[in-house]
């Protein structure tokens, strides 16, 4: 990919990991190459998820580590269907303590419950911490990949910034901080 700006037309946003899917496809033809860092700017069409997805569908995901705030319904539904398909192993969220507040009985919202079920189902970890971070790493049947964003896992439409490469280096880092300050 050269350096240049992108840009998709602009449309009512709604999530849609197949339209997504093939957006982050069109962008980028493969994965990334050794130590090639790919940065997107998305205008609120393109999310976390679709990062999940994308690997996913061109390698097994062997290990999937995640560090976000939320984690959507619709999100943790398409990750445990990727798990139920054999193409995500293990899993560990660190997610945010909004995330499980707003869970609490009276609540609308039941995304922590959902996450939980997938995380039992599959024996995957879910962690609370007091975490904004958005970090996810991929340990790959064909190499280690980290998503530095500020995209959230969850289907908000916002200016996001996604910055996707392939490197063990950048993997090693973040693996510690997952090891030593997430756990």
């Amino acid at each position: 990919m050269q350096n240049e700006i992108l840009r998709l037309k602009k449309k009512r946003i709604e999530f849609n990991i197949a339209r997504e899917s093939k957006e982050l496809s069109d962008l980028m033809k493969e994965l990334p190459s050794e130590d090639e860092v790919i940065k997107i700017v998305s205008d609120g069409r393109l999310s976390s998820i679709a990062f999940i997805k994308y690997v996913a569908d061109r390698t097994k995901i062997k290990d999937l580590k995640v560090s976000t705030l939320r984690v959507g319904k619709k999100q943790a539904i398409i990750i445990d269907r990727l798990a139920s398909e054999g193409k995500i192993d293990n899993a560990v969220f660190v997610v945010g303590s909004v995330l499980k507040n707003d869970s609490k009985v009276g609540k609308s919202y039941q995304y922590y419950d959902i996450l939980l079920k997938a995380a039992e189902k599959n024996d995957w970890k879910v962690v609370v911490k007091n975490n904004h971070s958005k970090i996810l790493l991929f340990d790959t049947e064909n190499g280690k990949y980290v998503l530095e964003t500020s995209s959230n896992l969850n289907e908000c439409p916002n200016i996001e910034q996604f910055s996707f490469q392939k490197s063990d280096e950048l993997y090693r880092l973040y693996l510690k901080v997952f090891e030593e300050v997430f756990m």
